[in-house]
């Protein structure tokens, strides 16, 4: 049985390393001004997944372009360009209200 499932796990691991994800478009990131600036400056070296997870302050995303200056190699971006992306990421994925009621989970 350990064979088994071991061969199905090794079977199904092969064919998810084998398929592609799909082509982002900007359109998966929310609309506004910045939209698009937004997506192909950020998705030249990742997908979106992590800006869409992300809930970052003005001042985090800001820091956020000088940590993947320095550390990660990314392209300094011209300061109105700069501007425009930090702008929009802080708008649409900022810090998150916090959930509303009370958890009936917690104490």
């Amino acid at each position: 049985m350990r064979i088994l499932l071991l061969a199905l796990a090794l079977t199904c691991g092969a064919a998810l390393a084998q398929t592609t994800p799909e082509p982002e478009e900007p359109s998966v990131l929310p609309a506004g001004e910045a939209q698009e600036v937004t997506f192909y400056a950020c998705t030249a070296c990742h997908s979106t997944a992590i800006i869409r997870r992300s809930a970052l302050t003005r001042a985090q995303w800001d820091g956020l372009m000088d940590w993947m200056v320095d550390k990660q190699g990314m392209n300094p971006l011209e300061p109105a360009e700069r501007g425009q992306i930090v702008d929009y990421l802080a708008q649409h994925f900022g810090p998150r209200a916090p959930p509303r009621g009370r958890n009936p989970f917690l104490n």
